[in-house]
């Protein structure tokens, strides 16, 4: 039983972790429960999607185009400061707008032959190896880290196209929150974050219709969710990996998802190695996530964009947030470029574009220097 591994859970982020581990050469049960129709969430992705399938699977342009993806050259940041910026990818290199449901059917066809798919809700006391537990059942309260996140719903339509009008996820600061458009080969998909407190869905039903005719989007009908920003105070412990959402759940802005979830199966690997021990693994856990978690309030540091309930109280987040974060840990001084750059979902081109873009370095530095 050593060498073999019960993932649970069929959505994206099961596939991913099915992929790597069937291709390190573990036995893998991968538990499908048939009466959970897995969801097709974080569509769009950072540069570690489109490196993880080219690595993994020989993920290639052509197979983009085949589940209904797009390519993705940066993403456009509207309204979040005096002037429109784009945080361009460096030249030569790309990520990925996916078709979530598309590209899970991909990944399972690629490996169905190397894995044992059992179609069963399975019981975590039936199991006897590892478990790497991806099937999206938050953890109750007590296990949760609160983040400071300010947004707690989205309300999602999806625009129907002939072929793609733009190459960039665009972001697009409003009164309300900030809105996403991901652009697939048939479809444009369309999601304002807001905060159930400050705004009701009515409200966020009327002002996204200035997007769809800015755009000239014809929306189908919508849905509204809910959710909790979070992350696990312990993700791994004894003979469990908890990832994606059973592990966390950020906000989309810079598409940071599965990007963590990629960064989880590293460590899982390491751990399943035993080259880090549980606590090493759970502190670079907490890292990284609120390393994370740096990037998303950075958007809401920004000389509010609009006077509104929302904004104020956004920007109050964040200013309170960083004011912590300069005291407690030592690393984010490379937020104000001191030391190496890799941080988080951020490379050094990164910060330089973002932190320009949203004019943020005086802003930061006040912060730091109290």
């Amino acid at each position: 039983m050593e060498n073999t591994l019960s993932i649970i859970g069929r959505g994206t982020v099961g596939c991913l972790n099915a992929l790597k581990f069937s291709n390190l050469g573990y036995n893998i049960n991968w538990y499908q429960d048939p009466h959970i129709s897995p969801l097709s969430v974080g569509e769009g992705a950072d540069l570690s999607l489109s490196h993880f399938l080219s690595t993994e699977l020989k993920f290639s342009y052509e197979d983009l185009i085949e589940i209904g993806g797009h390519h993705k050259h940066g993403i456009e940041k509207i309204n979040w400061s005096k002037d429109t910026f784009t945080h361009w990818f460096e030249l030569g290199r790309s990520s990925i707008h996916i078709n979530a449901t598309n590209l899970q059917d991909f990944i399972i066809d690629k490996i169905a032959p190397k894995v044992n798919i059992i179609k069963k809700n399975v019981k975590y006391n039936e199991l006897e190896s590892y478990i790497i537990d991806c099937s999206g059942k938050s953890p109750p309260l007590e296990e949760r880290n609160p983040t400071p996140i300010p947004v707690d719903s989205a309300y999602v339509t999806q625009c129907l196209w002939d072929k793609p009008k733009f190459s960039k996820t665009l972001c697009i600061a409003q009164e309300h929150g900030w809105v996403f458009l991901i652009p697939l080969q048939n479809r444009c998909s369309v999601g304002y974050l807001y905060n159930s407190n400050f705004s009701n869905i009515e409200i966020i039903k009327t002002s996204v219709t200035g997007i769809f005719n800015q755009y000239n989007l014809i929306p189908t009908e919508g849905k509204n969710l809910s959710f909790d920003n979070f992350y696990r105070k312990s993700n791994f412990r004894g003979k469990f990996t908890y990832n994606g959402n059973s592990s966390f759940f950020l906000e989309p802005i810079e598409a940071t998802s599965l990007n963590t979830a990629i960064a989880v199966i590293k460590q899982t690997d390491l751990l399943l190695k035993q080259e880090v021990s549980v606590g090493t693994a759970n502190k670079r856990y907490k890292n990284f996530l609120e390393e994370t978690i740096d990037v998303v309030m950075l958007h809401y540091l920004v000389d509010p964009p609009f006077n509104s309930p929302f904004w104020e109280m956004a920007n109050k987040k964040a200013i309170d947030w960083f004011t912590k974060r300069y005291k407690e840990y030592p690393r984010i001084n490379i937020i104000t470029q001191e030391g190496e750059y890799d941080y988080s979902t951020w490379y050094q081109e990164s910060f330089k574009q973002n932190l320009k873009g949203l004019n943020l370095y005086k802003k930061l530095n006040q912060i730091k220097n109290g």
